[in-house]
């Protein structure tokens, strides 16, 4: 799957609603922060919808988002059977076993790979259905126990196995950073994601280890200066969440 990775132009024209107006913000602090990086990287937002309606999805692509972003995939399933016009779907939040089957029928890139056995269970259902899918491995670098995420010194164990499953697509690496009330004190995790990151790609062929998803709302510019090249990000664009008996609005 070509993934579009780029800085889009919020489309001209109408009123300035909320969202287009907090979509323009952000992306002028993505460029900004693209600018300070050193590595020159392309940035690709990743736009949160978690317990948004599925209107302010539609109003978010319609302004050129290209990819959304779910944390659980009961929602997505919901939101995927209604939204009629294109997105690529990205599964972030933990995946139960239970959920694989219905993950890999929607998601384009499931990027919450935080377990050897959620792994094969993908690989096996993606085979199913004679799907290859794209994944990023989830790494706890912060080592918090409150995170889901492989362990980094386990990365070697994990890449010999992805190597021999045949219906999954190694792609990246993704993490997350504690919710520091000083966000400066994430940037040791980022710069350290960062450096698995590319010990990632020498294990694999140039050019396929291609997305190092870290930064959100709160840290995603730091995230972004220490080289990210996706960024998941709802808040900052779509308000506080509602809830989940705000999902679908009719």
């Amino acid at each position: 799957m070509e993934r579009v990775v780029l800085n889009f132009p919020i489309k001209e024209g109408g009123a300035m609603s909320e969202i287009k107006e907090r979509l323009a913000h952000v992306m002028e602090r993505i460029e900004t922060a693209r600018k300070r990086s050193p590595y020159g990287q392309d940035v690709t937002l990743v736009a949160v919808t978690k317990f948004h309606p599925i209107e302010d999805m539609e109003e978010a692509i319609s302004l050129g988002v290209k990819e959304v972003g779910e944390n659980r995939v009961q929602e997505m399933e919901e939101k995927h059977r209604i939204l009629t016009v294109p997105v690529i779907w990205n599964l972030q939040g933990h995946l139960q076993k239970n959920k694989v089957k219905k993950a890999v029928a929607m998601a384009d890139l499931i990027q919450s790979v935080d377990s050897i056995s959620i792994m094969e269970d993908i690989d096996k259902r993606a085979g199913e259905i004679g799907k290859v899918q794209d994944i990023l491995l989830e790494f706890n670098i912060s080592g918090e126990e409150s995170k889901h995420g492989l362990a980094p010194a386990d990365m070697e164990e994990v890449v010999k196995l992805a190597k021999t499953l045949s219906h999954v697509h190694v792609v990246g690496l993704m993490c997350m950073a504690p919710n520091y009330e000083d966000v400066e004190m994430t940037r040791p995790v980022f710069q350290k994601a960062h450096q698995m990151w590319e010990t990632l790609k020498t294990y694999f062929p140039k050019g396929q280890i291609a997305i190092l998803s870290m930064g959100m709302t709160h840290d995603f510019e730091i995230a972004i200066e220490e080289g990210a090249t996706m960024v998941r990000i709802g808040t900052a664009i779509f308000g506080e969440r509602q809830g989940n008996t705000h999902l679908i609005m009719a």
